[in-house]
């Protein structure tokens, strides 16, 4: 047990390397401008010497365990923080050489934690590869279009929505309604079960008409826009719906949207990949 705890402390400490490194080569992280900073030495000492990309890959480690720190550059340091870091750096250099000369990189742990390693760090490099092709510009462009394209015949609505319990009590409040149209916010307030839109008079922000239930879209659409549905069925109630607005679906700005797309486009590849690879890998549970 204390030899697997050695193991999984080892790849914990080279996975925290692993996502540092990453960030430098999948997403091209840099300093000093275009300047490559794995050339920019910092400090020289008996053996050997720092580059900025050594500190950085340092500091990067300890911003991983503090997100408030996220952003900050080795130059941003102060001076007595540029020292510490650098002096981390060269005891664990030494530290490594030492270990090596006592030939512990040969040792059974050691070849363990390596191997878990390899392996964190490929899939690691394997998932960012596939989000950086999912996000590429060509792709996002091609599925905005696509997205645009399926949203030029659909409507956003805007209506205002009283749920009941029963099919008589709908049909009871319908009546006041026709008579007392401008009642439908009160109505809606002290009858409806929806106790969340209630509180807004039954009222609901524009929306696609995807994200409504068909009979909402349906009724919505034989409306004159003011104007109030008789009752039906939906689910387990009955409901009242008053048409406030009806207009073609608003379509964003590509740049609007291309980060929001980039993530979303990013996490389903992701997804996919693994949702493929396991199905693929017709996994048999030997021990339960």
């Amino acid at each position: 047990m204390k030899n697997k705890k050695i193991i999984i402390t080892s790849v914990s400490a080279i996975v925290l390397i692993l996502i540092s490194i990453t960030s430098y080569k999948l997403l091209g992280k840099s300093d000093n401008n275009s300047k490559d900073p794995s050339k920019i030495i910092i400090s020289n000492y008996k053996g050997g010497k720092v580059t900025l990309r050594d500190a950085q890959l340092e500091l990067d480690k300890i911003i991983i365990r503090n997100e408030k720190l996220k952003g900050l550059t080795f130059n941003q340091l102060t001076s007595d923080q540029k020292e510490n870091i650098i002096k981390e750096i060269i005891i664990k250099k030494i530290a490594h050489k030492e270990a090596k000369k006592r030939n512990l990189h040969k040792n059974k742990q050691y070849k363990e934690a390596l191997r878990l390693f390899e392996t964190e760090m490929l899939k690691n490099n394997l998932y960012a590869d596939i989000a950086k092709k999912a996000s590429e510009e060509e792709n996002l462009k091609n599925n905005y279009e696509k997205l645009a394209k399926d949203l030029e015949d659909k409507k956003d609505i805007k209506i205002s929505y009283i749920a009941l319990k029963t099919e008589k009590e709908a049909n009871s409040l319908h009546k006041i309604l026709i008579k007392y149209p401008k009642s439908f916010s009160k109505q809606a307030k002290l009858k409806s079960i929806d106790k969340e839109t209630a509180k807004n008079g039954g009222s609901l922000d524009f929306l696609i008409e995807d994200a409504f239930p068909k009979e909402i879209v349906n009724n919505a659409k034989k409306l004159e826009k003011g104007k109030i549905s008789k009752p039906f069925e939906l689910a387990d109630k009955w409901v009242i719906i008053k048409l406030e607005d009806l207009r073609p679906a608003k379509i964003a700005k590509f740049e609007d949207v291309k980060q929001a797309l980039a993530t979303s486009l990013s996490q389903k590849a992701m997804q996919d990949f693994i949702s493929k690879s396991i199905q693929d890998a017709n996994i048999s549970i030997v021990i339960k």
